[in-house]
């Protein structure tokens, strides 16, 4: 304790000898501000209250400029005009755009002092920055992102609309139907679909995310320039400007390709590719045989069907492999005869033919006819022939052999064949529906020339004969049998 006492004194007594030794100047400085306590405390004062007048005039002038992911909007007064419209901001956008908007106050919003003096200066209203940020595109959002091979490719606001954009390239590519079973379908890529945070612009709608998966990727392929083919030419084709051919093959002269060159060019592609594996069952046709049998009843070089042939069907079932909906590989599987093929026979001509000039003798140029109108004076005039009544489409056939010199439609004859049986005589076969030579055809008797008819002027369907000799018509009844 007395220890402690002997301490303490030794303190005091340090402090009474500092005093003691306390330069005069200081000293008299004390004593002056004991003297004039009241006047230093006065201006202390005014010094102080100018200071902070000075602080809030600084304050008045002050101002911040914000910012959204470093891109610059405009400038408020305080910084609570900002943040108290964020949540707002944020609602209403996930609202609209039917997405999850994210906006970090922390992250995404940032403010710069400036000075806000001068008319250049403009103070955003609450008003003002619900309006820009609202319109601003790279606000953040939740979205889903379908990657090919790790890479994003495409990103759309929803993982169902993700789905959504694979499952309508898988519909498209692939034939679900009656006759087809889908037995597998993948893309041969390796496809995820991920949520990430991204700019409000890069979101694609599903058509458009469709699209950029088919046609994205840019192949490079060569090309063999063809006779004819202009650089305009490729450019067209490949969907390139003329300009773009030039620099990936800048060696090349744009105003003559040489034919037989290699040409560098660039065309879209797709993406992704889905390889299916399709059970198509349809329907084929079977082709008939046909078979040949000679006949006494037709001459030589003559043809005629006896039996008609019919194909037949029979039903396949195969598997069919695609890459992006074209067909790569089709291997039948089974195979069933539903209808078997009927064979076509026909007849060949043995009998040797007639010769094709006149012989003198004539028949009647058609059968199972009904005889109408004779050869003479008829309503006024004359009738240059007889009329053979018959059905349209009976044959039509030479009264004798010769050599066709008309064959055509003409005036009151109507289709007519005209032949000339290099003996002064002509026979004329008029009113048909179809002939069957043409001028200049060599035809033997009892050749098959037309189809009778109804044409021209005429009273029903007939036949109109007539028999013109050294340029005159007789009575066709003196010449036949």
């Amino acid at each position: 304790m007395a220890e402690k006492f002997k301490f303490s004194r030794k303190i005091n007594r340090l402090a009474e000898l500092l005093k003691e030794k306390e330069p005069a100047k200081v000293a008299h400085m004390r004593h002056f501000a004991e003297r004039h306590r009241i006047l230093l405390l006065a201006s202390f004062t005014v010094l102080l209250v100018g200071t902070v007048g000075m602080i809030g005039i600084f304050n008045h002038y002050m101002a911040y400029e914000y910012s959204y992911n470093g891109k610059v909007l405009g400038v408020v007064k305080d910084k609570e005009d900002v943040l108290k419209i964020t949540d707002l901001v944020q609602s209403a956008l996930t609202e609209e755009r039917d997405i999850e908007v994210i906006i970090d106050k922390k992250d995404d919003i940032t403010f710069k002092r400036v000075a806000a003096m001068g008319n250049d200066v403009q103070i955003d209203t609450s008003e003002d920055v619900l309006k820009r940020m609202t319109y601003v595109g790279d606000i953040n959002v939740k979205a889903y992102s379908i990657t090919v091979n790790g890479k994003h490719t495409v990103t759309v606001d929803s993982q169902e609309a993700a789905q959504n954009v694979l499952t309508s390239i898988r519909d498209e590519y692939t034939d679900d139907g009656e006759n087809v079973v889908v037995e597998d379908a993948e893309f041969l890529e390796n496809i995820e679909i991920k949520e990430v945070n991204t700019n409000l612009d890069n979101l694609q709608k599903e058509d458009e995310a469709k699209e950029t998966l088919q046609t994205g990727a840019v192949v490079e392929k060569s090309h063999v320039v063809m006779a004819g083919e202009t650089l305009a030419d490729l450019a067209e084709d490949y969907g390139m400007s003329e300009s773009e051919i030039l620099e990936l093959n800048p060696e090349i002269n744009p105003k003559k390709l040489e034919v037989g060159s290699e040409i560098r060019l660039k065309e879209e592609a797709p993406v992704v590719t889905l390889k299916a594996s399709e059970l198509i069952t349809y329907e084929e046709d079977i082709d008939y045989e046909t078979v040949e049998k000679e006949t006494k009843d037709l001459y030589e070089g003559e043809t005629k069907v006896k039996t008609k042939g019919k194909k037949g069907t029979k039903v396949i079932t195969a598997r069919v492999e695609k890459n992006n909906g074209k067909e790569s590989t089709k291997v039948p599987i089974v195979e069933k005869v539903e209808k078997e093929p009927t064979t076509e026979v026909v007849l060949v001509g043995t009998k040797e033919r007639p010769p094709t000039i006149g012989s003198g003798t004539y028949i009647y140029p058609v059968k199972n006819y009904r005889f109408t109108s004779p050869f003479g004076p008829r309503w006024g005039r004359n009738h240059d022939g007889i009329d053979l009544a018959c059905s349209v489409g009976t044959d039509v056939m030479a009264s004798d052999g010769g050599t066709v010199t008309f064959s055509g439609y003409k005036g009151s004859y109507g289709y007519l064949v005209i032949i000339d049986h290099q003996n002064g005589v002509e026979t004329y076969y008029a009113h048909n529906s179809q002939l069957l030579v043409s001028e200049g055809d060599k035809v033997y008797q009892g050749y098959h020339i037309a189809e009778s008819g109804n044409t021209g002027r005429s009273t029903g369907p007939h036949c109109h004969f007539g028999i013109k000799v050294n340029g005159e018509f007789v009575d066709p009844l003196k010449y036949l049998p």
